[in-house]
């Protein structure tokens, strides 16, 4: 009799209606794979663009703004990547290692592990993520290339290890292209939602003054996180901004935005981005990247070295993620509708019954 599990599957693009609770045949670890028995599991940008069809096929993995006319499967604005349905989500996967397939070191076995989401291939270009081109960690159980699985050691709970593999991973990822170091003035867009305030705190370690921009009223929580300044989404925001020498911008939110932020940097700036919330097409006068010799880059995949020194920042006790709802694995719905609410700060996690 084939062993069954709850897990919340999405069975096409479209809105929330998508989403199932259900059950479905719990999987087995093949070779070179482990079977995770899942903790906590937290929502991300990619999950809500997945859901609606919003990823272009060449251009990875960038969060973008959801169009809400477009949720009719074969009319969304962007071609995906590779997603099949029924699919699981969920990249951020913490848990403990119950069972293993052929090949796999069975060190790992009953350990507490946490999932580095990028399934890394021979050419960059095929890389899979978890939740997207393999089922993730929205269900009880999860099976993941042992490639992709580290076992950790740390005191924080599992609602907030789950709010690091894509988050901070990605910030990570972002303030490491920008060399950021204890000499930078960093702004940080969209400071409030998950990526924004891992940025913060990763900022903050390597000893940089952070300038945090966030929705009204979440000024003081960025500020408990670490920021140095924190500035609302206001009409004072340009008047705020030009009062700071700004080397790097670490953009996550993009549209009507942009321009204020690129042309707050100095002469020989960085600007830097992983997302585009507010909007992927932006307004760029040539001027301002050219006679300024500002660097611009997006920073989206990234290697393990980059979970690596995640893992060395948790063992060390350097972070403290910021958990801002949890919800039980049967609220699916429920939680991503709070999530795009943009109502919160830090990560929505998801556990199981």
């Amino acid at each position: 009799m084939t062993e069954l599990m709850n897990a919340v599957v999405l069975n096409g693009y479209g809105g929330p209606d998508k989403l199932l609770y259900t059950q479905v045949p719990k999987p087995t670890p093949q070779k070179g794979e482990i079977l995770i028995k899942v903790g906590a599991c937290s929502i991300n940008n990619t999950d809500i663009s997945t859901r609606t069809g919003w990823y272009a096929a060449d251009g990875g993995f960038q969060e973008l703004l959801q169009d809400k006319d477009s949720y009719e499967e074969g009319k969304s604005t962007w071609n995906m990547m590779g997603v099949t349905f029924p699919r699981i989500q969920g990249a951020d996967i913490v848990g403990v290692a119950v069972e293993i397939g052929e090949g796999v070191n069975p060190d790992i076995l009953n350990k507490r592990v946490i999932v580095y989401p990028w399934i890394r291939t021979a050419k960059l270009a095929d890389y899979q993520y978890v939740g997207s081109e393999i089922d993730g960690g929205f269900a009880e159980y999860a099976v993941i290339p042992a490639t992709n699985v580290y076992s950790i050691n740390s005191e924080l709970p599992d609602t907030q290890l789950a709010t690091l593999p894509c988050a901070y991973s990605t910030a990570e990822n972002l303030v490491t292209n920008a060399r950021v170091s204890a000499r930078d003035t960093v702004i940080i867009t969209g400071a409030s939602g998950g990526v924004g305030s891992a940025a913060i705190e990763l900022c903050k370690i390597r000893g940089a003054i952070v300038i945090a921009i966030v929705g009204a009223n979440k000024e003081h929580l960025a500020k408990e996180l670490g920021a140095d300044y924190a500035y609302a989404r206001d009409e004072k925001l340009a008047d705020n901004l030009a009062k700071h020498e700004v080397t790097v911008t670490v953009d996550l939110v993009a549209g009507e935005y942009f321009s204020l932020v690129f042309k707050s940097l100095v002469v020989g700036g960085r600007y830097v981005t992983s997302g585009a919330i507010a909007g992927p097409l932006v307004e760029l006068d040539m001027r301002d990247l050219i006679y300024k010799d500002v660097e611009m880059r997006g920073a989206n995949r990234y290697g393990p070295e980059v979970f690596q020194n995640l893992l060395g920042y948790i063992e060390r006790g350097l972070l403290n993620p910021a958990v801002a709802k949890i919800f039980p694995l049967s609220q699916m719905e429920e939680a991503q509708k709070f999530f795009q609410s943009k109502s919160f700060f830090g990560k929505v996690v998801i556990t199981p019954e």
